[in-house]
């Protein structure tokens, strides 16, 4: 279907309605930027700010960035769906989010242009209990790792947000910019006492598990 606009001298111009509707997006989104207050797209509303795009839909996508104690199965079913994020077993028909990865720091560091976080590309090379995990974060920023000195366990949310909804040639539900070594990953999200979050990208999904010193998991860390 062709849209007709008059020009200014009287001669029609025609532009296709797939263009308009990218016209369209793009004032959204611009818009969307204008109203959103800068410091609230990284931590001020305790948010990740992101906004999807197909076609002419744009859709503002928050993952909370702080800690949360108590999170329960429910909650974080709710979140999955909401957010259209996959998983394995609470929401195997999410999409998940269709990136825009960036290498950076001479390939430690992955940025995400969509959510607008950095990543670890690698992490810990071993795995360790949740306490091991906190002092792996206090190294990183005591050795400034990346010229970064704010790293921290990412959210289940945050974490979930690179959970693919297919698996790679790595046997892994992430992408492969990523080390697939790290294949079970910590969180900084509490169930309850004793127990905290984890994202398993060998298996789709996350869970919870007892923060014991003889449960371990991999950590990569974000900013």
């Amino acid at each position: 279907m062709k849209r007709t606009y008059i020009s200014t001298d009287g001669k029609d111009m025609k532009r296709s309605h797939a263009l308009y509707s990218g016209s369209l997006a793009l004032l959204i989104i611009l818009v969307l930027i204008a109203i959103v207050p800068a410091n609230s797209i990284v931590s001020a509303a305790m948010e990740t700010y992101a906004i999807k795009s197909t076609g002419s839909v744009v859709t503002a996508i928050f993952l909370r960035n702080t800690p949360e104690n108590g999170l329960s199965p429910e909650k974080i079913q709710s979140v999955l769906k909401e957010k259209g994020l996959f998983d394995s077993r609470r929401n195997p028909l999410g999409k998940g989010i269709t990136h825009a990865y960036e290498i950076q720091k001479a390939g430690k560091v992955v940025h995400d242009r969509v959510v607008h976080i950095i990543w670890q590309q690698s992490g810990s090379q071993k795995k360790m209990n949740y306490a091991g995990a906190k002092h792996y974060i206090s190294k990183r920023n005591s050795d400034q790792f990346a010229g970064y000195n704010d790293w921290r366990l990412p959210t289940t949310e945050e974490a979930m947000s690179l959970m693919q909804s297919v698996k790679k040639k790595c046997g892994l539900n992430i992408d492969e910019v990523f080390d697939p070594l790290q294949e079970r990953a910590w969180t900084s999200d509490i169930r309850k006492e004793g127990t905290a979050w984890v994202v398993r990208f060998d298996s789709g999904y996350c869970d919870y598990t007892y923060t014991d010193a003889n449960i371990k998991y991999h950590v990569r860390a974000v900013r």
